[in-house]
Order: C-alpha cells, then sequence, then structure tokens
C-alpha cells in the first residue's frame, strides 16, 4: 500500500472515471449549456487535482531515492575505505612501475639515436674521407698522365734526334 494519497491503481480508475464521464456528458446533448459547462469545470478542477497528486507522488518518490542513496553511501564502513585506500595505493604503485618503464623507453630511444648519430657522422667522415682521397687520385692521375706526355715527347724528340746523328754519319 501507499501511505500517501491514492495508489497507481486508483489514480488510473479516477482518470478512467473521468474519461467516462466527459464521454457522458457529449451524449446528454438534453442537458441545459449551464449545467454542462458546470459539469466539465468540475472535471476540469478534478483532471487538475489528479495532475497535482501525480507531481506529489513523483517528487516525494524522488526524495525517498534520494534519501536512501545517502543512508547507503553514508553507511560505507571501514572496510569499504580500506579496500579503496588499497586501490589507491596500487593504482600509485603502477604508475610508478609505467613511469620507470616509460623513463627506461626513453633511455633506449636516447642511446639508439647516439649510436645512429655517431655512425652517420662516421659515414659523413668516411664520405669526406672517400671524396678527399679521390680528388687526391685524380690530381696524380693528371700529374702521371702529363709526365706520361713528357716522356713520349722526349722519346719522340730523342728518336728524332738519334736519326739526324745517324744521318750526319
Amino acid at each position: 500500500g501507499d501511505e500517501h494519497g491514492m495508489s497507481d491503481e486508483q489514480m488510473q480508475q479516477v482518470n478512467e472515471e473521468l474519461n467516462k464521464q466527459r464521454m457522458e456528458l457529449a451524449q446528454m446533448e438534453n442537458l441545459k449549456e449551464e449545467e454542462k459547462e458546470k459539469a466539465e469545470l468540475e472535471i476540469q478542477r478534478k483532471e487538475q487535482a489528479l495532475e497535482k497528486e501525480k507531481k506529489e507522488r513523483e517528487t516525494l518518490a524522488q526524495q525517498l531515492k534520494a534519501m536512501e542513496e545517502k543512508l547507503v553511501s553514508g553507511s560505507a564502513d571501514a572496510e569499504a575505505a580500506q579496500e579503496n585506500e588499497d586501490k589507491l595505493r596500487r593504482a600509485a604503485i603502477e604508475l610508478e612501475e609505467r613511469k620507470a618503464v616509460r623513463l627506461q623507453m626513453q633511455q633506449q630511444l636516447e642511446e639508439q639515436d647516439n649510436i645512429r648519430q655517431d655512425q652517420e657522422e662516421k659515414f659523413g667522415s668516411m664520405q669526406e674521407e672517400v671524396q678527399a682521397k679521390t680528388k687526391k687520385l685524380k690530381k696524380l692521375w693528371n700529374k702521371y698522365e702529363q709526365v706520361r706526355a713528357e716522356v713520349q715527347d722526349l722519346e719522340h724528340e730523342w728518336q728524332g734526334g738519334e736519326e739526324e746523328l745517324l744521318e750526319g754519319v
């Protein structure tokens, strides 16, 4: 049962009764206009009272629910508080572990980056060395070509000079 006002079933019955009265009213064409208006106003007044009752019931239900929730949350005992404290402690430990893992990964990345930079620098210095030696090699090759050309010129001159000497004899 309900301690306050009408039950849902009773409210439904009253609502149905009001609808029935309205239907009967529409059928009574022989009723005087004044009586019709008076009956219509009475039905409206009852509908408003019914709506008011419904709103009050909803408000009371919400208040009751809020009080029950307060009661339930207020009765949280030391065990629940301890459980929350344990959860917080575990979360803090997990956070520290994740932080340590992140730092370790960061150090590994930095080491890999340093290794890569060293390799790039070695590669750069090796390339520079190759370029310098290539340049030197080209220079020496050009010098060799010049000397060889001079030797050939001298051989031609010598051969030409030798022939003149032999002719002169």
